[in-house]
């Protein structure tokens, strides 16, 4: 239980977000939330039932302007939005329907569905997917898609039972998008989530919802925990696979190697170790261990590591750009595609403009 705490993918955070009543001073990320527990300013149980009814609500998230790249600057007291993310607006939507239709109203043409991974708080992935939208530059709609992870360490079992119970849940927002806006769906998940964005996709096939997938314009796996031969029967499930279909890693990702120790030694996807997992599957692989920096077990070096998001800035605009600008990789044999060791002097990435 020990090496179980010592050696998880991500650190145990308190369970609740900071709201301030004071107007934010830095930019602001609007984050619409399906979940079954909503972030929330007060600690819960973790060991609660899991909930089938599920909640919808609109979070807006003050970014200080003195954030740094890749990071979550989370209150160390009373939060301070100069320094500190912060809630400073909330709505409760109460329904699919409200929220689907205030997402059809904004502008653009797409929208980008978060899923968390394994040992996150809602409030932690709210805060994340706040983060990734303002370092990413992301513009249209954004909605996090909170599954119900334990948030602990010793959680993992829970959270791979999590992941089977919240498909239904999911696919049912992801058809809504589908069918009462014109926007295509980019699917963005981080570790275990990438399980449940697999097995959500496999279950719209094989229940005859090819609208649906076809609406999924691109999707992107972050250090996807998942088996190689469970993702290629979910890919045959699925059939044709959204295009693009990009996984981003790194081979030093200590939190995918232990999770292979609990898989009895057999290495996930995501650890890019065999690039022939995904042969044949019209699958894009990044591999990004030169940018790994050891923190966070470097499980979370596409969403972290400055130089990573300079790099993916063009390369994930979502399927918008037909010939992106890869000079800052080297394609392997293989055909994976490395990223170089960065060149900028580390002091210099907490002066870069977001």
């Amino acid at each position: 239980m020990a090496l179980i705490c010592l050696t998880s993918g991500c650190a145990v955070l308190e369970d609740h977000i900071a709201f301030s009543n004071d107007a934010p001073v830095g930019a602001v990320q609007e984050i619409f939330v399906s979940t079954g527990r909503l972030p929330s300013a007060t600690d819960v149980d973790i060991k609660q039932d899991r909930s089938a009814a599920v909640k919808f609500a609109k979070y807006e998230v003050s970014i200080p302007p003195t954030h740094v790249l890749g990071q979550i600057e989370w209150p160390k007291g009373v939060v301070d939005p100069r320094s500190d993310f912060a809630v400073t607006g909330v709505e409760d939507l109460r329904s699919s329907a409200r929220m689907i239709a205030a997402i059809e109203a904004q502008k653009g043409d797409e929208v980008v569905v978060f899923l968390h991974g394994y040992n996150n708080t809602p409030s932690e992935a709210l805060y994340r997917f706040a983060q990734i939208g303002h370092d990413f530059r992301i513009e249209e709609p954004r909605v996090l898609f909170a599954w119900p992870s334990a948030g602990t360490a010793t959680g993992y079992v829970y959270d791979r039972d999590s992941v089977l119970f919240s498909r239904d849940p999911l696919a049912q927002l992801l058809t809504a998008i589908s069918q009462h806006t014109d926007k295509k769906i980019t699917l963005i998940a981080h570790s275990m989530g990438g399980h449940l964005a697999m097995e959500v996709m496999r279950q719209l096939s094989l229940t005859g919802q090819r609208s649906v997938l076809r609406d999924i314009g691109t999707v992107v796996l972050l250090a996807p925990d998942i088996d190689p031969d469970i993702f290629r029967a979910q890919a045959h499930a699925i059939g044709r696979l959204p295009d693009p279909f990009i996984i981003m890693s790194s081979k030093e990702d200590r939190a995918l190697n232990f999770s292979a120790i609990l898989n009895i030694g057999r290495h996930k996807v995501g650890d890019l170790s065999q690039a022939e997992d995904v042969a044949g599957l019209n699958v894009t692989l990044f591999d990004f261990t030169a940018l790994s920096d050891g923190s966070n077990l470097d499980h979370l070096v596409p969403m972290t590591s400055p130089a990573a998001i300079m790099v993916l800035r063009d390369l994930i605009s979502f399927g918008q750009l037909a010939e992106p600008d890869l000079s800052a990789f080297d394609i392997g044999d293989d055909g994976v595609i490395s990223a170089k060791p960065p060149v900028i002097p580390a002091n210099a990435y907490s002066s870069l403009s977001p």
